[in-house]
């Protein structure tokens, strides 16, 4: 028989959740697996929310096999992911498809093929989920990673195939896995 403190916590769960999505927090929110247990029924407690967050992922998914950037962009602000003016995405971009709202890309971002923003991410002992934010002109390298709770500076360059799993200052260029900086070019413009 479950006591009822068991019973509490995904209510409490679902509670700090809320708050966390109400207060627009920067930080990254992270539930350790022995409160959470399913994150599912923590995160879509009802039916309806089951049903929308369904449709969400199919919108997202329809947009990441779109070739034509403008498509692709339409199909994810429509999943609720914010996207500036003059924003190329490549082929193969991978906006997180449960969590595209937490998701802002500036203006005139560039996302190189097959590079994924991911909002959320579950380990053998927490869920995390966390904004990711790119600056105006910034450029994200083909098969990159940015992970949840990073935010990337203005005209920040992540090179080819790089994990990024903190913050890029504006004007710095990073690559490796995990990035690390190679260039800083800090403009006044």
């Amino acid at each position: 028989m479950p006591k009822q403190t068991d019973n509490q916590k995904p209510a409490e769960d679902r509670e700090l959740v809320r708050q966390w999505f109400q207060d627009g927090a920067v930080r990254p929110l992270i539930i350790p697996w022995d409160r959470a247990g399913c994150p599912s029924g923590v995160l879509w407690p009802s039916l309806a929310a089951h049903l929308k967050q369904h449709l969400r992922s199919l919108i997202v998914m329809l947009a990441g096999v779109m070739p034509i950037s403008a498509v692709k962009i339409g199909l994810y602000r429509l999943a609720g992911a914010r996207i500036g003016r003059n924003v190329h995405l490549a082929p193969g971009v991978v906006i997180d498809p449960l969590y595209p709202q937490l998701i802002t890309l500036g203006d005139g971002c560039r996302l190189g093929l097959g590079c994924r923003l991911l909002a959320h991410e579950i380990t053998a002992y927490d869920f995390r989920l966390g904004r990711i934010s790119v600056a105006n002109g910034s450029v994200i390298g083909a098969y990159s990673t940015v992970r949840s709770g990073v935010s990337i500076g203005e005209r920040a360059t992540i090179g080819f195939n790089s994990f990024v799993n903190r913050d890029v200052s504006d004007g710095t260029t990073v690559a490796g896995s995990p990035a690390r900086e190679i260039n800083s070019r800090r403009r006044d413009r």
